[in-house]
């Protein structure tokens, strides 16, 4: 678990005196002229997001302070990397049994006696706060139910006289507003006797405990990612996906489960988000390349663990056919389980122990000097065909703009990364090309992917720069437009890397957390945060433009 302490404060917005948020609850009444001031989970979101993904990486007692513009209020927010702690004497709390203090709904302080509230996040709390597991400290007078100001629990009632009747009346401090029990008449209590019993309030330090496994993950339960390597997704539709965080250096990989959250996240691996690519092994787990290595990791699918490394080494005079990956542009674990690289030009196979194997002559694991294929060059030669220019059997294509699959369907597609006259084409595992048509796209930043039924599924930009998805359906030998840009009135934006399930449901990933998710219906199911906003901004924009042309016309 991590503390996150929170300061938080604002004037009321009614009589402009210091209003102090010391719980994290949707409408605080200001004591001083009894109004209510609202601030929903939006706002609570706003305010406290930098602290819920920044805080995590301080060390313990590392803060820092921030004043925030936000509607109608200006806030003075300070956050920090804090164990949960008495406010008043500083006793650490045991964090171990928050479970049990939050069913109990408090403690009382094993040094001091003070009362320490501690409970676990509503339903529509953790909803905006995902890693969040419980709140402790709160000021539990601002958790009230009660519309009216409750006096705080160390304030003892006291006896007032009516002015009217010179009755004795017991006041607790609930309302200024008063009945005389004695002669019915009504009183509003002075300045003196209210501020008594409502002493003006301090800012006080509360805290949010997050979960340790949630503290990298944004409030819609995923990581931050930035720049953004590959993605892949297995049979049961869990996605998988490569980038790296706030930093070009911080290498991450993650798994999104059924629920488009995140089922787990790996930060230690050392890869070059620039050169590094994904892809689902015939047994359900995943290979991991980086074109800068010479070694492949094969990855647990259930939990990100390594399962193992196939190591790497230069070619050699002795040995011309070593397993070498320095270089490897695309990567594809066929369904016989051996392994197809697409290397400085050159295709190659191996077994799934790192032997050179033949390409294309079905033999399994046989080690034969005939049908293995070309020795892989150091670097890439000048020239290479392209995807258009070959036929069956082939033993090079150019790395730089092609792009390696295995279908649902069990067989390999091999597409052109980019140009206007960029085809896919469809090969039996033998070598045998079985068709090649023309893709109506240009620039195509992802792996062809096809569904069980042989679909094909690209994702790339038109004659006029604007996103879309399309279909090639073979049973009618057509490609067909499924989802368009948002300029277009369609639901897409500038996204680059696509998976697609067996049944056709589709991830649609980018750079900077974008995500969609579709339905094989082509229903939107899932969109991030990140996805959202920048779609509204793309929406605000084409508005805007609207607006222009019909003011000129």
């Amino acid at each position: 678990m991590i503390g996150i302490c929170i300061e938080l404060k604002t004037t009321c917005k009614h009589c402009s005196s210091p209003l102090m948020l010391n719980s994290l609850t949707e409408d605080i009444l200001c004591s001083l002229c009894n109004k209510t001031n609202t601030f929903d989970m939006e706002t609570w979101q706003g305010l406290l997001d930098d602290a819920m993904k920044e805080a995590p990486k301080f060390k313990l007692s590392e803060g820092q302070s921030s004043t925030i513009f936000r509607g109608e209020y200006n806030y003075k927010l300070v956050y920090g990397r804090q164990e949960p702690r008495c406010v008043k004497c500083k006793q650490d709390i045991d964090a171990s049994r928050l479970e049990e203090y939050s069913a109990a709904g408090n403690i009382k302080c094993s040094k001091c006696s003070n009362t320490i509230f501690v409970r676990k996040p509503s339903e529509l709390i953790a909803k905006v706060f995902p890693g969040l597991k419980y709140i402790v400290g709160e000021d539990n007078d601002l958790l009230s139910e009660s519309k009216l100001v409750k006096a705080p629990d160390s304030v003892k009632p006291v006896l007032f006289t009516c002015p009217s009747c010179a009755g004795n009346l017991e006041i607790d401090g609930t309302d200024r507003m008063v009945e005389c029990k004695y002669c019915d008449s009504q009183i509003y209590l002075p300045d003196d006797l209210w501020f008594r019993l409502h002493p003006a309030k301090s800012v006080e330090r509360w805290y949010m405990v997050i979960d340790a496994e949630s503290a990298s993950l944004g409030v819609d339960g995923l990581p931050d990612w930035h720049y953004f390597s590959d993605l892949t997704a297995d049979k049961s539709g869990i996605l998988y996906a490569c980038g790296t965080d706030d930093s070009a250096d911080n290498f991450i990989l993650w798994a999104v489960g059924n629920d488009f959250k995140a089922k787990w996240v790996r930060r230690d691996l050392k890869f070059n988000y620039e050169h590094t690519g994904i892809t689902i092994t015939n047994d359900g787990n995943l290979y991991l390349w980086d074109k800068q290595k010479h070694s492949l990791l094969k990855i647990s699918s259930k939990d990100g663990s390594t399962i193992e490394k196939i190591e790497g080494s230069p070619a050699s005079e002795k040995n011309p056919y070593a397993f070498n990956l320095k270089g490897c542009g695309s990567l594809v674990s066929d369904t016989d389980g051996s392994i197809l690289a697409l290397i400085n030009n050159t295709i190659a196979r191996f077994s799934p122990k790192g032997e050179r194997i033949d390409l294309w002559s079905g033999k399994k694991w046989a080690f034969f000097s005939t049908g293995i294929g070309l020795e892989v060059p150091e670097s890439d030669p000048e020239w290479a065909p392209y995807v258009k220019d070959i036929g069956s059997f082939p033993k090079r294509i150019n790395s730089d703009y092609t792009r390696l699959n295995i279908g649902w369907d069990g067989y390999l597609y091999m597409m052109d990364k980019s140009s206007s006259d960029g085809e896919v084409a469809k090969y039996a595992s033998d070598g045998t090309r079985l068709w090649s048509k023309l893709i109506p796209l240009n620039y195509k930043e992802s792996k062809p992917c096809a569904d069980a039924a042989g679909n094909v599924y690209i994702l790339g930009t038109d004659e006029n720069s604007n996103t879309h998805l399309v279909r090639y359906n073979p049973s009618i030998d057509k490609f067909e437009t499924l989802l368009t840009d948002l300029v277009e009135g369609g639901v897409l934006d500038d996204e680059q890397h696509l998976a697609v399930t067996p049944e056709g449901t589709i991830f649609i990933l980018n750079t900077y957390g974008g995500m969609k998710v579709f339905s094989p219906e082509l229903k939107m199911i899932c969109r991030s945060r990140k996805s959202e906003e920048d779609d509204n901004e793309v929406l605000e924009k084409k508005k805007d433009a609207i607006e222009k042309d019909e003011e000129f016309s």
